[in-house]
């Protein structure tokens, strides 16, 4: 088997490469210096500064957006931990408010 066979993308939303400042909160823990690498209308990359936390954990999610003002804060579970961060899924969210954020960091 070719090892360059490129694997198929498996989500149904393409990835938006930002890099917006955020707070994660696990339980009594705050990761208060993470950072949203990519985002979709259903998840979303963070790095976690080496914070390794484990597949399945309810998270929320406080994402700043690029002019400041006050962030918008998401539930989450997480989907897979690395080295680099979290790939975490977005729940219950407000179709409209992911795509207010995305269209914000097309306008600036």
């Amino acid at each position: 088997m070719d090892s360059r066979i490129i694997q198929k993308e498996r989500r149904g939303s393409r990835r938006v490469p930002v890099t917006l400042d955020a707070v994660l909160y696990y339980n009594s823990l705050m990761l208060p210096e993470c950072r949203v690498w990519n985002i979709t209308p259903d998840g979303a990359f963070v790095s976690t500064g080496g914070q390794f936390l484990p597949d399945q954990a309810a998270i929320d999610l406080a994402i700043s957006g690029p002019r400041g003002g006050m962030p918008q804060r998401f539930s989450a579970v997480v989907k897979h931990c690395t080295e680099r961060g979290v790939g975490v899924r977005l729940r219950d969210v407000n179709p409209a408010a992911i795509r207010g954020l995305i269209e914000t960091l097309y306008t600036v």
